[in-house]
């Protein structure tokens, strides 16, 4: 999870935790522990168990469904929601702070006949969600209204599932502990303290409101992040290795931007990394240049290559042979004799492999197929392999490997529209991971309404990504 998505969650199990002060939340402790003698005891164990996920399903429900509300209005991404999201969170944390009465308020409780027509377990289940959706009874924190503002603002459903989660979980945990004790010293105890310290709500709205202000700083930060400026105005396919940029033009012509000045490359499609770059001459072989004084050094033959990568020992290529992509490498220890080419991947069309990146030696591809998307990494020292991210839903392509992360995209469709009026959105997203852990990562950036994201890099602290949209393709960075 990203910083941001911990504050979020951090921000909405203590808010739901707070709601266990509504009226609602009193006669659920009370309504679930009445069965709770030793004739009885398992009844409350199953509507304890029904009670926590009707609660976060309700949460989810509530928003999820108000993110996405946010995503099909204005989408998401842009750094001006961030902002007004922040702001949402402030106004909150400071009417939590100063304890000042919940407006609008919600009067409406939970229907008390449930209890007696329907089996505890069914009834607790169903209550747990009315709980979990935070608007169909009490509230007893502004934070419940800066959660589902923040959640319309963002647009980002993953967030909305996130918030919703943990708001749930924090309805449910007040319930699922007492309840079970409520006929016992301990918990007859917890319920007095509730009922009879109205200073114990005061610091819960307290911490409500040191939660959302770090949501606040969050929040910033990540727009501040997500402002993405130009590198190159009429650039595509960067390539980094340290304050060295490799790109091409429109119309394919290779640059080097290193040391503050821009050099022409003789060839397209180039890369760079260690102290070389390489570009493709022709489709039946690759150059390969010193990145530092440009001198060339060696051409090696890669029948039928279209894109390369390249590091201090190995040079790796995708070519396209009979219909088939083959990925190879080879060694360039001494760059004017390479080592045997060396077989990393083959895929018949219309199945696909992406074009490689390399960080020391270890080459990251895209595998895409008709219902399963993959990226792989392969060692080419030890002949490893490994699947670093895998999506049977979405698509994954263009990574960019550097030391311990991988930058990537993943791209989504969104809803159908209305009566099928337009084709479906695409959902492009900047995604970024540490190698080694599980999980897609996290964002860093996403594709406005104008745009198509394509090739990506890592160059630093920094992203890199082109973006295809009117006036030609551009390169833009933003931080990581």
């Amino acid at each position: 999870m990203s910083p941001l998505e911990l504050s979020l969650a951090a921000a909405a199990l203590l808010i739901g935790l707070t709601g266990a002060w509504s009226p609602c939340g009193f006669s659920m402790v009370e309504t679930i522990g009445l069965a709770g003698d030793e004739g009885r005891r398992w009844t409350t164990v199953a509507a304890c168990a029904t009670f926590a996920p009707g609660a976060i399903l309700g949460g989810v429900v509530t928003f999820g469904l108000l993110a996405l509300l946010g995503e099909a209005t204005h989408g998401a991404g842009a750094r001006i929601a961030y902002l007004i999201a922040a702001g949402i969170a402030v106004a909150a944390a400071v009417a939590e702070a100063r304890g000042a009465r919940i407006v609008p308020q919600i009067r409406r409780q939970l229907p008390e006949g449930w209890r007696w027509t329907m089996p505890l377990p069914l009834a607790a289940g169903l209550y747990g969600i009315l709980l979990g959706l935070g608007f169909t009874t009490f509230v007893l924190s502004f934070g419940v209204w800066a959660l589902a503002g923040i959640s319309v603002a963002l647009g980002d459903p993953t967030a909305g599932v996130v918030i919703g989660a943990t708001f749930g979980v924090g309805r449910a945990i007040p319930v699922v502990a007492v309840a079970p004790l409520v006929d016992r010293p301990l918990g007859n105890r917890c319920i007095e303290l509730m009922a009879e310290r109205p200073s114990i709500y005061r610091l819960f709205r307290l911490g409500d409101a040191v939660t959302l202000g770090l949501v606040a700083v969050a929040l910033t930060s990540t727009a501040s992040a997500t402002a993405a400026r130009t590198e190159v105005p009429h650039g595509a396919d960067p390539s980094a290795a340290g304050k060295a940029l490799a790109f091409q033009r429109a119309d394919r012509a290779a640059f080097l931007r290193y040391g503050g000045h821009t050099y022409n490359l003789p060839g397209r499609d180039p890369a760079v990394g260690g102290p070389y770059v390489a570009v493709i001459s022709g489709g039946d072989q690759v150059n390969i240049l010193s990145r530092f004084t440009r001198q060339p050094l060696a051409s090696v033959e890669t029948p039928g290559a279209v894109a390369v990568a390249i590091s201090r020992e190995w040079l790796a290529y995708l070519a396209i042979r009979h219909g088939r992509y083959l990925l190879r490498a080879r060694r360039i220890t001494d760059p004017a004799h390479p080592g045997h080419v060396k077989g990393i991947a083959s895929l018949p069309s219309p199945n696909q492999l992406g074009h490689p990146s390399i960080d020391g030696s270890s080459v990251f591809y895209t595998v895409s197929k008709r219902r399963r998307n993959s990226i792989k990494r392969h060692n080419l020292r030890s002949g490893k392999e490994g699947t670093v991210v895998r999506s049977h839903t979405v698509q994954l392509l263009n990574p960019s490997a550097q030391r311990k992360h991988l930058l990537y995209m993943r791209v989504s469709r969104g809803s159908e529209p209305p009566l099928a009026i337009r084709p479906r959105r695409l959902h492009q997203t900047l995604m970024i991971k540490r190698r080694g852990r599980g999980g897609a990562g996290h964002r860093i950036y996403r594709r406005g309404r104008r745009g198509t994201l394509w090739t990506t890099a890592l160059a630093g602290r920094h992203a890199l990504v082109t973006v295809l949209g009117h006036g030609g393709p551009r390169i833009i960075s933003t931080h990581r």
